[in-house]
């Protein structure tokens, strides 16, 4: 046991692979503030030394670096959430696989998924050549972006903090470049390699429901002991949260530009926040099928049960038999048949998806709140208050 402890204890979602290790060799890997900072240091702090330097931080160009709303929801607050979100994540993911596994599953069971599955998914999350891979899909997004000019600050006409006008041409200005290829593409890797954390953590949930789990139909989560994987999925939100942010930015970006295009952005906003739950909730559908079994076995028995005690109540207590006889033969307590309604009553409520209204929720608001700030681009800040008091009237 002590060493399939210690396999989940090293398990961890966002380790592995070389740039794991190049961020450990220079001390970064365990120490998220100095990879925060680090992080920055090589896409944000730069862009506020050049663009310094050329006069388009918050002036000389009609679109400033600090007005690029895009681009700071991008580099300033998305990256950053993207870099310290690796330890919440971690801690949740072993806490809900060691329970699952110790709780859930027979010591012959656990063994065999450890060796297996868990192995094969750390060896997935360790592969060089999947970092290889993200890496060349960035760098030919990177190139077809740039060819096609699809950044923000090369999107208008005119000269910005990225570009400047040379004979009806645009070109790079140096702040632009060092967005183009180092900070952007930064942000990318970053992205693409968490998404592919997760898919892993998906086939990880999948492989867990193929197992033979030992659920318990009378368990407190009314899910037969699987609730708790909820907390993993809420850790893992963050994730779209971050890609919440990025596209919120590019969102208002666009409403500035485009003041009729209200609509277009709302249903944007509503089916992205509509897809991030779907990706959430939806592998936890993979224990539907042995959820389903645990309720109508669990049903069953206690139908079973039910009728035995009602049957043995009956003949104890509605009968012409003198009290004294009855309490004598210790007969069933009829507070037996009050706990036994309890538990079936709880039954009834099982789900056969471990999951509640309430979580959805709760996932769903964090997702949401990055999109808040294109409310008070529509109105002012009293016209917004107003609405609200009206929708709450």
């Amino acid at each position: 046991m002590n060493a399939d402890e210690n396999a989940l204890d090293d398990f961890s979602i966002s380790k592995g692979g070389p740039i794991n290790y190049a961020l450990l060799r220079l001390g970064l890997k365990m120490n998220q503030v100095k990879l925060l900072i680090a992080g920055l240091g090589f896409t944000w702090f730069p862009l506020v030394i050049l663009t310094t330097i050329e006069g388009t931080l918050y002036s000389g160009s009609p679109l400033p670096s600090l007005d690029d709303i895009a681009m700071q929801a991008r580099i300033l607050l998305a990256l950053p959430m993207l870099i310290m979100i690796k330890a919440p994540i971690d801690y949740k993911s072993i806490a809900v696989l060691k329970y699952i596994t110790g709780a859930l599953l027979s010591p012959e069971d656990r063994s065999t998924f450890l060796t297996t599955t868990l192995r094969k998914c750390r060896a997935l999350t360790s592969s060089v050549l999947t970092d290889i891979i993200l890496l060349l899909i960035v760098i030919v997004a990177t190139l077809s972006l740039v060819k096609s000019g699809a950044y923000s600050g090369l999107k208008i006409n005119t000269s910005s903090w990225m570009a400047s006008m040379t004979n009806g041409q645009q070109s790079l200005s140096l702040a632009g470049k060092w967005t183009v290829f180092i900070s952007i593409p930064i942000f990318q890797f970053v992205m693409l390699r968490w998404l592919w954390k997760y898919i892993i953590w998906i086939y990880l949930l999948f492989r867990l429901s193929q197992t033979p789990l030992k659920l318990m139909p009378t368990h407190s989560d009314r899910a037969g002991g699987l609730g708790i994987i909820i907390l993993a999925q809420r850790s893992y939100s963050m994730i779209f949260m971050a890609l919440s942010i990025v596209l919120s930015g590019q969102l208002i970006a666009q409403l500035l530009q485009e003041p009729d295009s209200v609509i277009v952005i709302r249903n944007v906003v509503i089916a992205y926040v509509v897809l991030s739950l779907f990706l959430i909730i939806c592998p936890l559908f993979f224990f539907i099928g042995k959820l389903l079994k645990t309720k109508h076995q669990g049903l069953f028995h206690l139908s079973n049960l039910g009728a035995e005690l009602s049957r043995k109540f009956e003949d104890d207590w509605i009968s012409k038999k003198p009290i004294e006889e009855r309490i004598e033969e210790n007969p069933v307590d009829p507070s037996m048949l009050y706990d036994y309604e309890s538990m079936y009553d709880l039954l009834q409520q099982f789900r056969i998806v471990p999951v509640t209204i309430r979580d959805v929720i709760g996932i769903g608001i964090p997702i949401l709140l990055p999109f808040i700030p294109i409310l008070f681009v529509l109105f002012s800040a009293g016209e917004l208050f107003k609405k609200i008091i009206e929708l709450m009237m």
